[in-house]
This record gives C-alpha cells, structure tokens and sequence, in this order.
C-alpha cells in the first residue's frame, strides 16, 4: 500500500503576487503564481477586483439601458394555455428551468460549429437578471483563447414540449459582429455528439438577428438528413416595422408551431411558415413533430455576420423581458 501524503496550502497575498506555500514530504519549495485578471484579487493598476487597469475586464460599468417602449403581448390566447414561462422577475436565473452551454464547444462542437469568437460562461459578468429582464452581455474579455466572453442557456432535459404558441419579448444589442439566436433544438440533440441529431433532428430558429443590421431579423427551420451533403433551411427575414429598429425597442418574437406546420410572426404579424411540403419538395423528412427545447445564446462573430466586430463596441447586451409558452387546450 502506498503511504498517504499530507500536503498543507497556505496562501499569502503579497505585492500584488500571490504565493502557494505547500508543505509535504516531497518539496517545501513555494509554488509562485502572477497576478492575473481571473484571480479574485484587486492587485497592480487594477480598479477594481478583476477589472480596470491593464485588465480588460468590465468594472463599474453603466447600468443596461432598459427599453421604455415596445409591442406587449397577451398573457392568454383563446383555446390555449399558459403551460410554461419565465418573466425573469425573481433575483437570479431559475436554474430549476435552464442550464448553461460553457466554453468554446470543444471537442465535439469547437467554436460552436459556427466560427464563433466569444467563450461562454456562467458568470454574473456575462448573466443575471435586472428589473424583470434576462440580461446575457458579450464583454471584450480574453478568455482561454477567445477575445469576448458572452453566454448561453438551454432548457435541454428541463423542459422540452411538442406544438403551442411561444412568444419571446427582447431588444437586442447594438454592436455589429453581434449575433443573437432565440432557438430550438431537437430534444435528442446534444452538444456532446452534434452530428447525430442535426440536421435531421431538425432546428427551428425562432429569431435571430445581427448587429450589424438592426432593422432586420431572421425566422428559419433547419432540417435534412445529414451535414453538408443534405443539409436544407427555410428562411425568411422581417425589416423593423415603423422604423423602429430591433435594437432601440421591445419586440415580441413568436412562432405558432402545430402539427406538420410552423408559422413565424414579430408582433403578431406573420411573415414565414413552412409545412411537410417545404420539405418533401426537397427529398426530405419533416423533423419537426417531435419534442424541442429552447437555447438562448449571444454570439460574437462567426460564420453569419459579414461585419468582425470592435473591442470598443462592447460590452453589449440582449435583454429578454420574458418567454411564454401557450399550448391548445
């Protein structure tokens, strides 16, 4: 049998430095660490704990702008109800109704498949709730590889449902190379082994938008039966009504998903569906009778926008005042 090691760590702060002092029965040599801008301690120029002086983390920033305006949905529908939501009214995000995608998406989905540039975390840098909304903020921060921090949730093994009406109310952000997506993925899709399940498990994206064209959102369905050799999307694109750009306003972002049909609307106004002819006329199945879940995600870069994005553009942030989800009686 082995002999156990007793090791001691005693941890000393000092100029700025910090020294892991570990006594066993191999080395009392002091292990030295450099400061750095992950470490929890407000050390050399920084102004604040992780943040400021040559750290490029955000510290003391402004509150988020919260829109005064916009498009209000419902609370019911006639022939349906309110199965599941989230208002986002409480202090922290209900871990009871959503989990994190962390990380860049490696090994099995690096850059999440999409040439994105920012790493997702859990950190209350990048999420938390404010005056009743969903904030998720991308930050101009170095972070194991990547130049932005941002985040993503998904409610995969939480709640996963079949049909109903979803209505989504956000305002996006501003900065181009921004991307949002307000999705849905197949209940058997993991990002564990993505190509199992995508496209054929099918993926309906509910809204998603770029900032680097703030009057102007997407709705699209993905589907087919595997990547890239049949691999088809239905898209369609929707221009702020009124002038009234994506970024500056609450919008409702909603599809009325039934049986063999999914119809995308933005203040209740349609303007995309697709059905099991969209693709049949194709050589494909429909995959979308099946149960899904919700991913939320701000991205940074990537394979859809055509516009890299600027360090001094952020932080930026999407705010999601609420998600509904009304199924027919």
């Amino acid at each position: 049998m082995k002999e156990k090691k007793q090791v001691r760590i005693l941890v000393v702060l000092l100029s700025g430095v910090l020294f892991f002092n570990c006594s066993s029965n191999q080395s009392d040599e002091p292990i030295v660490l450099e400061a750095s801008c992950f470490d929890s301690v407000m050390n050399g120029d920084e102004t604040g704990v992780d943040c400021g002086g040559n750290c490029p983390n955000v510290c003391d920033s402004e509150p988020v702008s919260i829109p005064t305006s916009g498009f209000v949905s419902p609370t019911a529908y006639d022939g349906f109800t309110l199965t599941w939501s989230d208002e986002f009214n409480s202090a922290q995000l209900d871990q009871e109704k959503w989990d994190f995608h962390l990380g860049d998406g490696c090994p099995a989905l690096c850059n999440w498949g999409n040439n994105e540039e920012q790493f997702f975390t859990n950190s209350s840098d990048n999420i938390y709730l404010d005056r009743g909304n969903l904030i998720i903020t991308a930050i101009d921060e170095f972070r194991s590889g990547k130049n932005y921090t941002s985040s993503r949730i998904h409610t995969d093994e939480k709640f996963e449902f079949k049909y109903g009406r979803v209505d989504i109310r956000a305002s996006m952000p501003s900065a181009p190379g921004t991307w949002v997506a307000l999705f849905m993925f197949n209940k058997d899709y993991t990002i564990l082994d993505p190509d199992a399940f995508w496209p054929s498990g099918g993926e309906i994206d509910i809204m998603e938008y770029l900032g680097e064209d703030p009057n102007n959102i997407l709705g699209t369905a993905h589907f087919g039966t595997d990547f890239p050799a049949n691999w088809f999307f239905e898209s369609s694109d929707f221009s702020a009504p009124n002038g009234v750009s994506y970024d500056s306003s609450y919008y409702v972002f909603s599809i009325i998903w039934e049986e063999d049909k999914i119809t995308w609307l933005v203040n209740d106004m349609e303007y995309h569906s697709i059905d099991t002819q969209t693709t049949s006329d194709l050589g494909q199945p429909y995959p979308f009778n099946d149960e899904f879940y919700f991913v939320f995600a701000l991205s940074v870069g990537g394979n859809l926008p055509s516009v890299s994005p600027t360090p001094s553009d952020f932080p930026d942030s999407l705010i999601v005042d609420y998600v509904r989800v009304f199924q027919k009686n």
